[in-house]
């Protein structure tokens, strides 16, 4: 991967993530597109706390797309977070039957994760 490459790649998946974190996680929240990944039992004010951390999320990203690599602590803080997030996820998704949904509302996560981590990885060597 050429830092031209790696460099496209990383504008890509902040775009993506500042769309996610705008208006994908607050349409799937506020509409319960992803049955099943939420905490028994309901609480409207858990939803509104992951949504305003996306919100965030969704904002700095947008402010990190004309110059991604001005912002990477930022987006290493979103990437270990995803991780950590999705691992987390992963473990009470797979130790109790109840949390089955988190398989498809929060681990993929680790996905969105690895589209920011694995360019930031790559165009360190370019950096000063």
């Amino acid at each position: 991967m050429t830092e031209h490459t790696s460099s496209a790649s990383l504008r890509g998946a902040v775009i993506g993530w500042a769309i996610m974190g705008l208006f994908g996680i607050p349409l799937a929240v506020a509409c319960d597109l992803l049955r099943g990944w939420r905490w028994p039992p309901y609480n409207a004010v858990y939803d509104q706390m992951m949504v305003s951390i996306y919100i965030a999320v969704g904002i700095c990203s947008a402010m990190a797309i004309r110059n991604p690599l001005k912002h990477t602590s930022f987006l290493w803080f979103v990437a270990v977070s995803s991780f950590t997030h999705g691992g987390v996820m992963l473990y009470h998704a797979l130790s109790n039957p109840q949390h089955r949904g988190h398989l498809i509302g929060d681990v993929w996560i680790v996905a969105g994760g690895l589209s920011l981590a694995i360019p930031l990885w790559r165009l360190r060597k370019y950096q000063d």
